[in-house]
């Protein structure tokens, strides 16, 4: 069976950059997640599974005996495509209920303005770099109850946010933290980790370098991971740096 996504709609704000008061459309588009969405992020999670455990995710998934089996299926190697019509019923009679996201969405709408002065920063500094960071007009941040934290699509500008009933984030309390990471991993996605076949964990100590130089004093919470080879920092020392991200990670690799 194939998978499909769904998206809807758009929220407006107004946003102050750099002291200078602008009246334009948010960046950022906020969605209730359909019954759809919610099962392709459980089937997702569980194909990928293994993969998950191997890096040490925390894995989210409903509380369900289906839900074992399945897990047990996938490590089998027998999930499939076949099991998704199984997790989407099991969704619609007895998990999905459109409430769950409502304190997520708020906290995410108080730090939209944040979110948007970061991209404007971005958009007025990219073209000093040696490389193209990937924007868009619009970035779709759709909310998930399941999976292991924050997923991105490069060719759709869509931020999957892992989230609960109580309105928290993995690994942040701000979420913005985790939607500017996904940002910037759909930014270099193309022109710096495929171009350069960046291992998973090589492209978190990237990308994580990239938002905590650049945005250290608008995100003061975040912090660079402890995975992949930390001799890149040598490298990337400060924001000066990632203009240079394309030699840098030239030379790094070879």
């Amino acid at each position: 069976m194939k998978l499909s996504k769904y998206y809807f709609t758009v929220i407006f704000s107004i946003i102050s950059v750099s002291g200078i008061s602008q009246t334009s459309p948010s960046r950022i588009e906020i969605i209730l997640p359909t019954i759809e969405q919610e099962a392709t992020s459980i089937w997702r999670t569980i194909n990928d599974i293994a993969f998950f455990e191997k890096q040490g995710y925390t894995i989210n998934l409903p509380k369900d005996s289906l839900i074992n089996t399945l897990i047990k299926k996938s490590k089998d190697g027998g999930f499939g495509n076949e099991d998704f019509s199984t997790i989407y019923t099991l969704v619609e009679t007895k998990i999905f209920n459109p409430n769950n996201y409502e304190r997520a969405i708020q906290k995410v709408k108080n730090q939209t303005d944040l979110i948007n002065t970061i991209l404007y920063k971005i958009n007025t500094t990219k073209s000093q770099w040696d490389w193209n960071f990937k924007m868009f007009n619009n970035y779709k941040v759709v909310f998930t109850l399941y999976g292991t934290g924050g997923s991105y699509d490069p060719d759709e500008g869509t931020i999957t946010l892992l989230t609960n009933k109580e309105g928290m984030f993995m690994n942040y309390k701000n979420p913005a933290n985790t939607i500017i990471h996904e940002i910037a991993h759909m930014g270099m996605e193309y022109s710096i980790v495929q171009k350069y076949n960046l291992s998973h964990e090589l492209k978190e100590r990237v990308v994580d370098t990239f938002v905590y130089r650049m945005f250290h004093a608008e995100l003061p919470e975040y912090r660079i991971q402890i995975m992949g080879d930390d001799k890149i920092n040598t490298y990337l020392r400060t924001q000066d740096d990632i203009s240079s991200l394309h030699i840098i990670v030239s030379k790094f690799m070879n």
